[in-house]
């Protein structure tokens, strides 16, 4: 699909639409290669409409693009929108909308010398405490769907406005890779002088633990041996009081016999 045979020359097809340079100019903006390497300007402007992402789905290579100019408003196209992006849409507006009312009325009637007894009364103390509630709520949503949003917000600007996207520069690119080797090798190297030096004193704790050892190592041996010692002992001690025993035993029966 990449390419058309025309007598022995392979000619480079859009990625997108399958079509050759008769239907434009064909581009490289990323790093993707082979059948997918080009693709028509107009094409991937669309692409870019209804993905609303500014990277490729493939190399994940960001396309250099530059805005020309907007769109009259009267040329302004409408995208499709599904009903959760309306409602992200709708929750939006309307939290932000309460919540640019309710802290200008909680300013005004902080401040205003003529909202005194608004101040006073019990019943506004507590719409006090409601609308702050109110606004935390709004400022929770706001955070919540912005990024979801701003994502239609962008996909709407690259329908309504003029863009051009450039080739893809291998030096460039090339030149950007190593400024972020660099950010990046900085903390390593950091981390790697932290680490020798954790290294020496791990080096010298085993040397401690191994005096250690070797010590208490001598104090078990000359344990097992006192103990071994005695062991030796009683084991002599015990076949004697057993003879001992034995021979009381036959002294008894010969008194018996006499008697």
């Amino acid at each position: 699909l990449g390419s058309s045979v025309d007598s022995g020359i392979r000619t480079p097809l859009c990625r997108i639409c399958f079509q050759g340079p008769e239907q434009g100019e064909l581009l490289s903006p990323c790093r993707c290669d082979g059948s997918v390497k080009c693709t028509h300007q107009p094409c991937l402007i669309k692409w870019i409409s209804e993905r609303g992402c500014w990277s490729c789905e493939l190399c994940y290579y960001k396309y250099h693009v530059i805005a020309i100019s907007t769109k009259n408003p009267l040329q302004w196209q409408a995208i499709s929108l599904t009903v959760i992006e309306k409602v992200q849409i709708a929750a939006a507006i309307l939290g932000s909308l309460f919540l640019i009312a309710s802290i200008s009325w909680l300013i005004w009637s902080t401040f205003s010398p003529s909202a005194k007894w608004q101040r006073q009364d019990l019943l506004f103390q507590i719409c006090y405490g409601m609308y702050g509630f109110m606004d935390i709520v709004c400022i929770g949503l706001i955070i919540h769907e912005g990024p979801s949003v701003y994502r239609i917000f962008k996909r709407w600007q690259a329908v309504n406005q003029q863009w051009k996207v450039l080739n893809y520069d291998k030096t460039k690119d090339m030149e950007e890779q190593k400024t972020g080797t660099r950010t990046n090798q900085r903390p390593s190297s950091q981390n790697t002088h932290s680490s020798s030096t954790g290294g020496t004193a791990t080096n010298s704790a085993p040397a401690d633990s191994g005096a250690r050892a070797a010590g208490h190592a001598t104090g078990t041996l000359s344990d097992h041996h006192c103990a071994y010692t005695i062991l030796h002992i009683l084991s002599h001690l015990r076949p004697h009081e057993q003879r001992s025993q034995s021979s009381s035993n036959r002294e008894l029966v010969m008194r018996v016999t006499t008697v």
